[in-house]
Order: structure tokens, then sequence, then C-alpha cells
């Protein structure tokens, strides 16, 4: 992983058409903006073509990128506005969960219990199911903040919404997937 500095000099040979320094951005950033284009589009295909779609994206404007902000949150802005396009062009819900679609890597440790870890894996493939039924806005608030950890201060930056409306959102998704999970069940 490169360090901020690293990252900016990367930028700014970019800034100047060199095609190598941003094919290292390419290659830090794409499995971040493909896990994120999939989790907000809840497709496979849609989320590869993002990918190429939003990289195209940023080395046309890499030189509105002002460094206001870290570079990766700039890149979450991208990715959630062009995914956002995208939802709206396909005005279709998102398809059903399917486990062949959907691959959650998980190591197992030599020292970890195996039937916890697969317990775990199966918590992590019910909350990204359920993550498919919240409303957009609330499915990227929920990404945002619970599964790709950014703090409201990024989420803020990459969504324009205010403080109040992320944690009223974050609360939404939080209750609904809370509720579903005690559907299936009580204990959880």
């Amino acid at each position: 992983m490169m360090n901020q500095e690293q990252i900016q000099e990367l930028v700014d040979r970019s800034k100047r058409n060199d095609t190598i320094a941003f094919a290292q951005l390419v290659s830090e950033f794409q499995a971040m903006v493909f896990r994120l284009a999939f989790r907000l589009l809840c497709d496979e295909d849609e989320a590869k073509d993002m990918v190429q779609d939003v990289f195209v994206k940023i080395w046309i404007s890499i030189d509105k990128y002002d460094g206001s902000c870290r570079f990766s949150t700039w890149m979450y802005k991208i990715t959630c506005n062009a995914c956002y396009d995208r939802l709206r062009a396909l005005r279709r819900t998102p398809p059903a969960y399917s486990s062949e679609t959907i691959s959650v890597e998980h190591d197992i440790g030599s020292g970890e219990n195996i039937e916890e870890a697969l317990s775990h894996k199966e918590l992590k493939d019910l909350i990204l199911r359920f993550t498919e039924e919240l409303t957009p806005k609330q499915r990227l608030v929920f990404t945002l903040r619970d599964i790709e950890e950014l703090d409201v201060a990024e989420v803020v930056i990459i969504t324009g919404l205010s403080p109040e409306k992320i944690k009223h959102n974050l609360y939404q998704a939080r209750k609904q997937i809370r509720n579903k999970m005690h559907q299936i069940d009580p204990g959880l």
C-alpha cells in the first residue's frame, strides 16, 4: 500500500500525461473502486464496467484534483457519482443475491476455530445480501461507513450529505439490516 506522498507523486506525474504513473494509480486503487461499485450496483459485470468508466473519468479530470482531500476520497466520490448515474440509467432493482456472484475472501488462520470462521463468513455474506435491499442512499452511507470504514468527514465529502443526514441514513440502514437478521435468527 502506497503512502500519501507516493500517491501524490503519481498524481502529479499523471497530470503531466505520464501514463505509467497513471497505470500505477489504477493498479493501486482498482480493487477499491471495484469493491465499492459492486456493493452499490450489486452486479459483478456492471461493477467491472464501472471500474473502466471511473478510471477513464479520473484520467480525463485528474487536473481537477486539487489535493484538498485524500486522492482515495476524491476517487470514492467519482465512483459513487458514476454508480448512481448508472443506476438511474438502468432504472432497475438490484438482482437477487447469488452465492456464485459474490466472492467474499476470508482467510482462516491456523490457530482460528474453523467453525467460528465459517460463522463469521456466513454473517458477512448475510449482511452484504441485506445491503442490496437498502435504499441507494442508505446503501452508500452503510458501505462507506461500516464496510469501507471511512470517517464521517470523508463520507460528507464523498456524498455531499450533512453529518446529520449521514447519521440518519446509517441508523436506518443498520436498523433495517438488524431487523432482517432478527427475522432469520432472533439470537443475532
